[in-house]
C-alpha cells in the first residue's frame, strides 16, 4: 500500500528532506540536522507541515454535552475562541487518544486527534452520538495544517496574516483557523484550512525567516517539555492518570471512562515519569530500565536533550522523584535518575 503525501511533499524533497514513512504518510524526518532544526525553533522559529493530523467537525445544538462525554474535559467551561488539549477514554479510562478541542462557537467544534488515530476516533464518535443532537464530519482529507512554532512565531505571524493569537485561544477568518497550540513548549501558533491554500502560507513563511522542520526534531522538543507521544508514550492500554496527565480530567462531570478512574485513583499504581541520565549515552525507546539490579521496566520514549547535552526519556514506575536507577543501554548500565517533567 502506498504512503500518503500531503501537498508539500514536492516542496520538502526541493529542500533536501529526508523523506519516512509516518503513520502510513510520507513525511520529512529531517532537513538539514535534528539538532539544527531543534535549536532553530528553540531560538528562533520553525515551520512543520503536519498535515497528516486529522480535522473532526461536530456541529449542532447538543456539541457542548457530547463532547463533555466523550473527553476529560467539561466543555461548558470553554468560551468561544478557547483551545483545551484534552483526553479521549474507553470504558476502562484508558486512553483511545488525546485531542485539541477547538471551541469556535456553542454550536461547532474542532477536534484534531493523531494521524494514526483519526479513523478510530471518528468512528468512535460516531458510535456514542445517537443520544445527541449533532453532526460528525471528518474533513482530514480536505484540511492542512502548519505549525509555526518558536520565540520569533508571533512576530512572522503578525507579517504574514496581521493578526495574534494568545495561548490556547483561536482565530477564525472565513475558513482559516489559527491557534496559540503546538507541540514544542514555544511560543507559536498552528494554522489550519483548506488544502489548495497551504503553498501559499508554507511559502510565504518561508519567505520571512522559519526554518522547515522535520519530524525528528518535532519528537526531541515534544520530550524536553515532556508531552506525550500517541502509540508511544500510550498504545491503548494506559489510562489518563498512569500517564501522569490527571490535570487534563475535569472530575466534576460525567464522561466515559470516570469511573474507571475513580476507582483507579484509590489504588497503587505505576506514572509515566521523566528519566535524566547522568552518564554520557543516547537513549532510545525500549532501553531496560533497573532499580536496585532488578528490571522494572523499559523507556516508552528516549533521546538525546539538544539543549541539556544530556540522554533524556520517559518510563512508566512506582519511583519517588530522584531515585537512583540504571539503564541499559547497547549492553552497558549507565546511571540515570528520576526527575519531573518538563526537563527544560
Amino acid at each position: 500500500m502506498s504512503l500518503r503525501k500531503t501537498p508539500l511533499s514536492k516542496q520538502h524533497i526541493e529542500l533536501g528532506a529526508k523523506m519516512v514513512d509516518f503513520a502510513g504518510w510520507e513525511m520529512p524526518i529531517q532537513y538539514s540536522s535534528i539538532i539544527s532544526e531543534h535549536k532553530s525553533v528553540r531560538e528562533t522559529a520553525g515551520i512543520f507541515d503536519v498535515s497528516h493530523m486529522g480535522q473532526i467537525f461536530v456541529r449542532g445544538p447538543d456539541v457542548v454535552k457530547f463532547l463533555s462525554y466523550i473527553t476529560t474535559w467539561n466543555m461548558e467551561r470553554q468560551k468561544d475562541g478557547d483551545c483545551r488539549y484534552c483526553h479521549i477514554l474507553n470504558e476502562k479510562g484508558q486512553i483511545i487518544d488525546d485531542t485539541i478541542v477547538y471551541t469556535i462557537n456553542p454550536n461547532e467544534c474542532l477536534l484534531v486527534p493523531n494521524a494514526s488515530k483519526i479513523i478510530e476516533i471518528r468512528d468512535w464518535l460516531l458510535a456514542h452520538s445517537n443520544e445527541f443532537n449533532v453532526t460528525i464530519q471528518d474533513l482530514s482529507d480536505l484540511y492542512f495544517c502548519l505549525a509555526l512554532q518558536g520565540p520569533e512565531a508571533p512576530r512572522l505571524l503578525g507579517q504574514h496574516l496581521n493578526t495574534s493569537v494568545n495561548s490556547f485561544q483561536l482565530k477564525k477568518s472565513s475558513d482559516v483557523i489559527v491557534s496559540g497550540t503546538g507541540y514544542t513548549g514555544e511560543l507559536g501558533c498552528e494554522i489550519i484550512g483548506p488544502l489548495d491554500q497551504i503553498e501559499f502560507h508554507w511559502e510565504a513563511l518561508l519567505d520571512m525567516g522559519a526554518i522547515p522542520i522535520g519530524l525528528g526534531a518535532r519528537d526531541t522538543l515534544r520530550l524536553e517539555k515532556g508531552y506525550l507521544l500517541s502509540g508511544q508514550d500510550f498504545k491503548g492500554s494506559e489510562t489518563t492518570l498512569e500517564t501522569n496527565y490527571a490535570w487534563v480530567i475535569d472530575w466534576d462531570h460525567d464522561f466515559i471512562g470516570r469511573e474507571a478512574l475513580m476507582s483507579q485513583k484509590k489504588t497503587k499504581y505505576s506514572k509515566l515519569s521523566g528519566i535524566l541520565l547522568e552518564d554520557r549515552g543516547v537513549l532510545r525507546p525500549g532501553c531496560p530500565v533497573f532499580y536496585n539490579n532488578t528490571k522494572v521496566s523499559e523507556l516508552t520514549s528516549g533521546s538525546l536533550s539538544p539543549m541539556l547535552r544530556k540522554g533524556i526519556g520517559l518510563s512508566y514506575l512506582d519511583l519517588d522523584i530522584d531515585s537512583k536507577i540504571t539503564l541499559e543501554v547497547r549492553g552497558k548500565h549507565l546511571n540515570a535518575r528520576v526527575v519531573r517533567t518538563p526537563f527544560l
